[in-house]
């Protein structure tokens, strides 16, 4: 089992190499470093805050609290960051969601800041139906799920109602993003397809590809279902070695039994970094 954040910090404060920080504005002058070479996490022990910044010039400062996400703020670097925003479509939206609306105010800051943002949806084509693995298949099998009970959903690729096309099918409306978040969309913003739960599974994925050519470093991740797509796109984000920040009201899950507050706590111990949109709209400018 992965250790937890909370439980470890005081032993790695004791334990690391503390370096000293010669950045102006610096909140302390002495930070204790998480990974090797260039690519390092600097946590500040007086203000218990990570720069996950790298050294950039300009930053944002997202503030927190300790107690509920296990520190008190990361500094991130707006240019190398991409607000994800996955599964905001209509087949899982239809009817509104209250993640919505906390989603709209955080696309709005993300402009104020040149902060990429990005769509990350499910959009299959036939190629995809023929490549499918069973346990996917599974998932979203209709006649197991009337006939006894083992799936869920509908299967994909099955025509839906009236005109809304095939299930999930790319092009379609149902696998198109929601209006009120296609409504805010600009030319920048960039619109990656998915076959699986996760965007991140594989490097010869769209998104896999943009993200190792730009050299984004952190991902701001909103959307649906937070334990199944964006959790599984998040974890992979983390074993890629991306920096990992879940903004928690602009997620939601039809998922019962806490899953969505199950999901929080792994990313907040273990994963990433865990925020709320609150938070992120009133980040400060550090230069």
């Amino acid at each position: 089992m992965a250790p937890g954040i909370v439980n470890t910090l005081e032993e790695t404060v004791v334990k690391s190499k503390l370096v000293t920080s010669a950045e102006p504005g610096a909140l302390s002058a002495e930070f204790v470093p998480f990974g090797g070479g260039d690519d390092q996490w600097l946590y500040n022990p007086d203000t218990k805050q990570f720069d996950l910044s790298r050294g950039s010039v300009k930053k944002l400062l997202i503030e927190a609290d300790d107690g509920i996400r296990n520190h008190r703020g990361v500094l991130i670097d707006p240019e190398k960051t991409v607000l994800v925003v996955i599964d905001m479509q209509n087949y899982f939206i239809i009817g509104g969601l209250a993640a919505v609306e906390p989603t709209l105010k955080v696309i709005e800051r993300c402009r104020e800041d040149n902060i990429q943002v990005a769509f990350l949806n499910w959009g299959i084509t036939e190629e995809d139906l023929r490549k499918m693995p069973p346990a996917v298949t599974r998932g979203w099998n209709r006649n197991l799920l009337s006939v006894r009970g083992y799936g869920w959903n509908v299967n994909l690729g099955s025509q839906l109602p009236g005109d809304q096309g095939r299930c999930l099918f790319k092009g379609t409306w149902n696998a198109d993003i929601y209006d009120p978040l296609k409504a805010v969309m600009i030319d920048s913003d960039l619109r990656f397809d998915k076959a699986r739960m996760s965007g991140l599974w594989s490097p010869e994925l769209p998104f896999h590809r943009y993200l190792q050519e730009s050299a984004k470093k952190t991902l701001l991740f909103t959307g649906v279902n937070t334990d199944q797509c964006l959790l599984g796109t998040l974890t992979d984000a983390y074993s890629w070695g991306w920096d990992c920040i879940l903004i928690s009201d602009c997620a939601a899950t039809l998922t019962e039994l806490n899953a969505h507050d199950v999901a929080i706590h792994n990313i907040s111990t273990n994963l990433g970094f865990v925020s709320d949109s609150d938070a992120f709209v009133a980040a400060a400018r550090v230069a």
